[in-house]
Parts: C-alpha cells; structure tokens; sequence
C-alpha cells in the first residue's frame, strides 16, 4: 500500500482525489494499492493537498525531476 496516497485519500476522501487528479476512483484505488503514478498525477495530488503530501513522497523515482531549494 502506498502510504502518501493513503495519506492523500485521508485529506481529501477518494472522490475528491480523483476529480483533482482527472481519474476515476478506480485509478486511485490502484495507485494505493501499488499501481504506478506518473510525475503528473503526483503533482496533482500534492497541489490538491496543498503540500501536505509530497510529489517526491508519491513517486521517490521522479525526486531528481523536482529541484526543491
């Protein structure tokens, strides 16, 4: 289980998550259980939870992509 969307479903609820990500509910419900989060949909979620989960937190492979200084 992927704790920082666990961490973003509990901020928002999963219907809000998926709206704010373009997704259905099922997406979201995969990304949680594993599935694969491109940069994008990871920069979504942290603008949609204002910062409190991280991009890099979702998805550590894209963390060189993001100059955080």
């Amino acid at each position: 289980m992927n704790k920082f969307v666990q961490e973003a479903i509990e901020t928002l609820g999963k219907q809000l998550l998926a709206e704010a990500c373009g997704v259905s509910q099922n997406a979201v419900s995969k990304w949680l259980n594993g599935g694969a989060i491109s940069l994008e949909n990871a920069l979504r979620i942290e603008k949609a939870t204002k910062g409190k989960v991280k991009a890099e937190d979702i998805s550590p492979e894209f963390s060189h992509l993001l100059s955080r200084t």
